[in-house]
């Protein structure tokens, strides 16, 4: 009981986030950084938008949590990509990639709690 209110709250804690980070991308306010990465500025768009998709998906598997097994991989996958950008692609050093690693953890940990 005490675990899944854990992953309740992680849940939530990854919507705000990825909400947060979704709509600020989309919006364009990131598009020197992923200039920067060389990618054409359609990724703007479609990393938002998976951002945003994955952060109403770990809302809605609060209720129906086989939603957040898909939410939990979406963002999960996103994370991974963007750690690989930053230390593959652009090589920076791995202490900027980090906060994608831990959040890339803590988005397939919610779908791991799903799946077993």
């Amino acid at each position: 009981m005490t675990i899944s209110i854990l992953v309740n709250v992680v849940q939530v804690l990854l919507f705000i986030f990825f909400i947060m980070t979704g709509t600020k991308i989309i919006s364009g306010k990131m598009a020197e950084e992923f200039k920067r990465f060389g990618f054409p500025s359609i990724f703007n768009f479609l990393t938002g938008a998976f951002e945003i998709i994955g952060a109403i998906g770990m809302l809605i598997g609060i209720w129906v949590p086989y939603v957040s097994l898909f939410a939990g991989l979406l963002l999960g996958g996103t994370m991974f990509v963007a750690a690989l950008t930053l230390v593959v692609i652009v090589k920076d050093p791995l202490k900027k990639a980090i906060p994608a690693i831990i959040l890339m953890i803590l988005s397939l940990g919610v779908s791991s709690f799903y799946i077993f």
